[in-house]
């Protein structure tokens, strides 16, 4: 009956439209638009509301078809106009919460009967904004001087600034975060007041807060699970602790402790829970009890996988041995003998000149790395490794001896730093003959180096999933210094091997948006770029192989095989500086469609993707008319470790050539020359 009296008056409204057209009828959302909205966005209101405007034709054919959500198949969206109603006041609502009290919202409601279709309008003047005057906090005088300090300085709420209730939400969580978790565990918030003054229509804020008994940690018990065979020193765990007995008792100091017990590996379990008092009126401390329970300290497994090691897909094949708990403390030593090679090539190792096969691609590594999970403090870990390395590339292999040392310090929630220092001894051999290329190309860093390089990388991951990202950022910065300690050092550790001096920064940023909130759509964007300089009096006048750029390839430009794209002598021998986009539309087409079979169609995703790139032999190279592009098709697969993927990649503009795809016949050129790439886990 509701919904009668609403749709009467929308008649009522629109004269011009007959009860005969409407009533019995459905209308699907043609458009639904805004006018006059200026500070509050279009996105910000069609966010809040319920009305959304019906999908496109061919949306809706695969929806009526399959009677299901997959294929990009979505349903149509019919006006109702008691939804409608409500979407009105939640738009009138918005427009208040963001300070805009005078507001005047009408709509426009336009049937078109022959379509059947009606096209709606919020028609919006927002009016004079209201600002915060005065603010005022009650009850947080007794702050110790620590608190208060944290409190002053991160306002979320200042006066002069707009009045917006979320910001005012926001203020008054950020003020029981920092005293819940600062040891006033039973804080309430009386009240919050924001008054608007008629005269100026501005607005007093009045927080009031009663702070209640601070508490501390109490005694802190370590249980382990008496099922474990083995068993960890407790000192280990309490080591790892973000909190002590006496300490101010906060929540959130526990689920960081959770998480650096987690991070050392050791731990199949662990938990960390509060003690039950029995006069908890009577006493102001929490004692906790962290319970664990142990893997086995020591396993020997073999190794089979995949991965795409120099932008190629590679099977992994190996065995290692890890001892969790060497000489104890959760120190971590393993042993790892591996093997990476692409399917095909696997009978190429046998022949007598693999080495000198240029299409065979491999690497051989054994590696023996241990692990200090405390290192100055519980954030920060120490690792050393020795490393045994054989890198085949179509135009050289390279042998060489690795020592690395580094610490890893988790400087923030969000935020890494690593710090690495690598000493390398290596004799890079050339399979390509004199006579295929200039010999001042075939000479080009094919000597016996001493190499020593220092890596300073800083890294911000706000990402909501590791392997599944829909959300979030990450971006790092590293910055290498190669050849001051054979420089230094050069008599003692080098001999008169010659080494390269030079500097080179790498930058990486990656960005995930899911607009729909449903994981149906989710864009992802990548950008990296990086350059290397030689400088001083550098014996080599090449950076060695392993420090270059190189592009092209399943996690590079998909338009180009792997190591295949480059403005330099040799592609496989890389270049010195780099720039490198990729952007991809992640479709899980198939959500809902349950199972075909052994195969869980709802693992299956498509992506579309444009990539762009290139390398050249200095930064002073570069030149953008040089960049690459490419674009194309991809299926995924997901697993518990990440997808496998197929993309197929062809050329949307080669520079090479000087040709765009409209300047090449589809199918003989474009079509044809295409690459098929395979690779593990998502490009980025």
């Amino acid at each position: 009956m509701h919904k009668f009296l609403i749709l009467i008056l929308l008649i009522c409204w629109f004269p011009s439209i007959s009860p005969a057209q409407v009533l019995g009828r459905e209308f699907e959302v043609g458009s639904l638009t805004f006018e006059g909205n200026q500070e509050v966005s279009t996105d910000q209101l069609l966010a809040e509301m319920r009305t959304h405007e019906t999908p496109w034709a061919i949306w809706k054919w695969i929806y009526r078809r399959l009677d299901k959500e997959i294929l990009g198949g979505q349903k149509p969206e019919y006006f109702d106009p008691v939804v409608f109603s409500s979407d009105y006041w939640q738009v009138k609502k918005i427009y208040e919460d963001n300070g805009f009290f005078h507001a005047q919202i009408d709509t426009s409601i336009r049937f078109s009967p022959d379509k059947e279709k009606v096209f709606l309008t919020f028609l919006i003047h927002e009016g004079r904004r209201s600002f915060i005057d005065t603010i005022f906090y009650n009850g947080l005088d007794s702050l110790s001087p620590d608190l208060k300090e944290d409190f002053l300085g991160n306002k979320l709420v200042t006066v002069g600034m707009p009045y917006l209730q979320p910001k005012i939400e926001a203020e008054y969580n950020r003020i029981v975060n920092l005293c819940t978790n600062s040891g006033y565990v039973n804080m309430k918030l009386r009240t919050v007041e924001a008054q608007r003054y008629a005269s100026t229509d501005n607005f007093s804020i009045l927080f009031v807060f009663h702070l209640g008994k601070r508490y501390t940690f109490g005694k802190i018990a370590v249980e382990q699970d008496t099922a474990s065979r083995q068993f960890i020193d407790s000192a280990v765990v309490l080591e790892h602790l973000d909190f002590s007995e006496g300490d101010y008792y906060g929540k959130q100091k526990e689920i960081e402790s959770e998480r650096n017990l987690n991070r050392l590996g050791v731990f199949e379990a662990t938990k960390i829970e509060n003690i039950v008092l029995n006069n908890p009126s009577e006493r102001t401390d929490i004692p906790v009890k962290v319970y664990v329970r142990t893997r086995p300290f020591q396993e020997v497994s073999p190794e089979i996988g995949m991965n795409d090691e120099n932008n190629a897909f590679n099977v992994l094949v190996g065995i290692g041995y890890n001892h969790r708990n060497f000489f104890g403390g959760a120190r971590n030593i393993s042993t790892n003998l591996r093997l990476n090679i692409q399917p095909l090539q696997v009978g190429k190792l046998f022949q007598t000149n693999a080495l000198r096969d240029r299409s065979l691609v491999a690497k051989a590594e054994w590696t023996t790395q241990i692990i200090q999970p405390y290192f100055i403090n519980n954030k920060t870990s120490f690792n050393a490794a020795f490393s045994a390395i054989l890198d085949k590339q179509t135009t050289y292999y390279l042998p060489s001896l690795n020592i690395r040392l580094g610490t890893l310090t988790q400087t923030a929630t969000y935020t890494k730093l690593f710090i690495d220092w690598n000493l390398q001894l290596s004799d890079p051999k050339s399979v390509t003959l004199q006579n295929d290329i200039p010999s001042y190309l075939a000479e080009r860093g094919y000597q016996r180096q001493f190499n020593s390089f220092v890596i300073i990388t800083l890294q911000g991951d706000r990402r909501n999933d590791v392997f599944y990202p829909s959300s979030g950022t990450l971006q790092s910065i590293s910055a290498e210094e190669g050849g001051f300690v054979p420089r230094v050092f050069r008599n003692a550790f080098g001999g008169n091997l010659p080494f390269a001096q030079y500097v080179k920064l790498f930058l990486t940023g990656q960005w995930y948006w899911n607009p729909d909130n449903q994981r149906d759509l989710i864009w992802a964007l990548r950008l990296r770029s990086g350059a290397a300089l030689i400088y001083g009096n550098s014996p080599l006048t090449d950076i060695p192989f392993t420090q270059r750029f190189y592009s092209g390839g399943s996690g590079s430009v998909r338009g180009w095989r792997a190591r295949d794209l480059g403005f330099v002598p040799l592609t496989t021998q890389g270049g010195d500086a780099f720039i490198e986009g990729n952007i991809e539309a992640r479709w899980n087409l198939l959500r809902n469609a349950g199972t075909l079979g052994f195969i869980d169609l709802e693992k299956i995703s498509v992506v579309y993707f444009y990539d762009f790139g290139n390398v050249w032999t200095a930064p002073r190279k570069i030149r953008l008319d040089q960049i690459a592009m490419a674009f194309g098709l991809g299926i995924r697969y997901n697993t518990i470790a990440g997808p496998i993927r197929f993309d197929f990649g062809m050329k949307l503009y080669d520079p090479h050539d000087g040709r765009w795809v409209n300047e090449k016949r589809f199918f003989p050129e474009t079509f044809n020359q295409g690459v098929l790439q395979v690779g593990f886990g998502h490009t980025f």
